[in-house]
């Protein structure tokens, strides 16, 4: 709980901070791969000047752990993070790389709550509140003044997780801008 504090704590301070006036705002949504099945992010960007941003993002996958067992798991996140534009196209400005990280909490479903298995063997691991951080990186390709294609890559940390503690997560997607 302690670290969710401090999370939070950095995400809001980098928000507090953009005392120039924000450049823009944008939303995404994406969708891709994450571990053993399919995952989906949707992105809120708090952009503090041309070349970084503070975003919060909601994160969901559904997969099936393929071993001697097919169990199902959901993993449920949200994660403040904070991303630096490193590379972008110098005449046009049509694509740009951005490098982020922050925290990740949220919540784990192992086998739908069911510690049992269809054949009676019963599992070690539990759903629970998870816990971590996460690196991404995010290509973008301007479609419009409006819209961008987002190419997303996260690799996650879950500190505490039965599921496995590296998580990696790979999208495409698009991003508006409100203003």
């Amino acid at each position: 709980m302690k670290i969710n504090t401090i999370i939070l704590a950095l995400f809001i301070s980098t928000l507090a901070y953009s005392q120039s006036g924000n450049y823009a705002s944008s939303v995404g949504l994406s969708g891709g791969y994450a571990e053993d099945g399919f995952g989906i992010m949707g992105t809120y960007n708090y952009h503090l000047n041309r070349n970084r941003y503070a975003q919060l993002s909601v994160f969901a996958a559904i997969a099936e752990d393929k071993g001697s067992f097919d169990i199902p798991y959901n993993i449920f996140t949200v994660q403040p993070g904070y991303f630096i534009k490193v590379w972008e196209q110098k005449n046009f400005k049509k694509y740009a790389i951005n490098v982020g990280g922050g925290g990740i909490f949220g919540y784990e479903v192992i086998n739908n709550g069911n510690s049992l298995l269809s054949n009676g063997a019963i599992l070690d691991a539990k759903s629970q509140f998870i816990y971590g951080v996460f690196v991404g990186i995010e290509g973008e390709i301007t479609l419009s003044n409006d819209f961008s294609l987002l190419i997303k890559a996260n690799e996650y940390y879950h500190i505490n997780s039965d599921v496995g503690q590296f998580y990696p997560y790979a999208g495409l997607g698009l991003r508006y801008f409100l203003f």
